[in-house]
């Protein structure tokens, strides 16, 4: 419930930024109908604009209530419409004054708005060539970043040049106020976070060998009077090895430990390049930096369900590791169900599965090479379609594995509602919400594409 609440505030205050200014430009009234319509036209581009900055800044109620994927898919179309919208406005003021349709002889507000529609076009091809597979996440995420950054202070010195805004005392204000949003989110997403916060701030206590390929990093809290840091189970983080805003690389992990354990915090990562190998070599005593918890693939939204059945590929099991851990912790009688599709040389968390197996009501299948599909579910699950459907499935894995367990969920009678997926990114895994549509958005976990575990 209160989660429907969060989302319904962030809804409503997300819209507000865009309805709002355009409905006080459209009562101040004025101009001809196509001035009109120009003016009106590129404030709606620039308040989607501002929308389009923060959905994406790690605001983690944002983050938690809709989860990452869906987070950046509104980042992607609402930047889509933006672009779409600055083209419009462009269309309708060369229309009102043909003699803009040479930006070299237009006045300096006009070329600054030209530069500007230039760069958010950039934006767009720099974002569409990053989610090829083998794109490098770090460059092009920072050109993604700086393109925007130019595009915006040059939409601002457009706004601000041509005058007939911000002479407006109520559009001065409303103006005003969007700045001020702006770099509020921004200050906080890439100033306060990176450089000042102390809550981020880990030690590394020690790096435990879970196979030949895949590392658990142990981390304590170097602030042990804040607790450490508090998440659901399932969660992620984004980690740095040291503080800055420029030139920092980060990429994102899941969370395996049991959030019941706040003093201690584990990352399990396969080593799969540069960053993700380095983890692995961290002495003891090292200072990391933590951004998080985000991310909405939790069991926490299935604690009224009477088991989980959770379907992990490889090391997409690490978030299953954090749910099984804290509802061992906790106690939980339900009976739950882990599916396992990997390599059979390498049996992740063997030893620890069978300890929590007594603990836990929890059978656990591991394919050993064969793929997840509905026949294999259907050993495993209840041969009921009615207690099938009141389970909660939790996938986490490749591509491939996703593709094949949702079919086969589907296949078997599960209802979507009940089906929730974490993807791995072409570089890593990378954390997302269930959704049918286009593959997950980068973000970098083990040097995933952004990746994850």
């Amino acid at each position: 419930m209160q989660q429907r609440w969060t989302r319904a505030l962030w809804v409503g205050a997300l819209t507000a930024l865009v309805v709002l200014p355009v409905a006080l430009l459209a009562s101040r009234g004025g101009g001809s109908v196509l001035g009109m319509l120009s003016v009106g036209l590129g404030l709606l581009a620039g308040c989607l604009l501002v929308v389009v900055v923060v959905v994406p800044s790690r605001v983690r109620t944002l983050t938690r209530s809709f989860g990452v994927e869906k987070i950046l898919g509104l980042h992607r179309w609402l930047g889509i419409l933006a672009v779409v919208l600055v083209g419009l406005h462009l269309t309708v003021a060369i229309v009102n004054h043909p003699r803009l349709l040479n930006p070299f002889q237009s006045s300096a507000a006009a070329q600054a708005g030209w530069t500007s529609a230039a760069g958010l076009l950039l934006v767009g091809l720099v974002a569409a060539r990053g989610r090829r597979p083998g794109a490098r996440y770090e460059i092009w995420a920072r050109l993604h970043v700086l393109l925007a950054g130019a595009a915006l202070v040059l939409a601002g010195l457009h706004v601000f040049w041509l005058g007939n805004l911000v002479t407006d005392p109520v559009m001065r204000w409303v103006l005003s106020a969007l700045v001020l949003v702006l770099l509020g989110v921004l200050a906080h997403r890439w100033v306060w976070r990176p450089l000042f916060s102390r809550q981020g701030a880990y030690v590394v206590y020690g790096v435990r060998r879970e196979s030949p390929t895949v590392s658990t990093l142990v981390l304590a809290p170097v602030h042990l009077r804040r607790g450490g840091l508090r998440f659901a189970p399932g969660q992620f983080v984004w980690l740095r090895l040291r503080r800055g805003v420029v030139g920092t690389e980060e990429h994102p992990f899941t969370i395996a430990s049991s959030a019941r354990v706040t003093g201690r915090l584990e990352l399990t990562v396969r080593d799969q390049g540069d960053f993700s190998g380095l983890l692995s070599t961290l002495r003891t005593g090292s200072k990391v930096w933590l951004d998080g918890p985000h991310g909405s693939f939790t069991a926490e939204i299935a604690h009224d369900s009477p088991g989980l059945v959770l379907l992990a590929g490889g090391v997409g099991i690490t978030p299953m590791m954090s749910m099984l851990r804290t509802l061992a912790d906790r106690g939980d009688d339900r009976t739950h169900r882990l599916v396992v599709a990997e390599r059979g040389h390498e049996p992740l968390f063997a030893d620890e599965l069978t300890a929590l197996g007594r603990r836990l009501d929890l059978r656990v299948t591991r394919t050993e090479g064969r793929r997840i599909d509905a026949a294999l579910l259907a050993d495993v699950l209840p041969h009921d379609p009615a207690s099938r459907a009141a389970l909660d499935y939790f996938v986490c894995g490749s591509p491939s594995v996703l593709t094949g367990s949702l079919a086969a969920l589907e296949q078997l009678g599960v209802p979507a509602g009940r089906v929730h997926t974490e993807q791995f990114g072409w570089t890593g895994s990378i954390p997302v919400t269930p959704t049918a549509d286009g593959p997950p958005a980068p973000r970098s976990r083990h040097g995933r594409r952004s990746a994850r575990t």
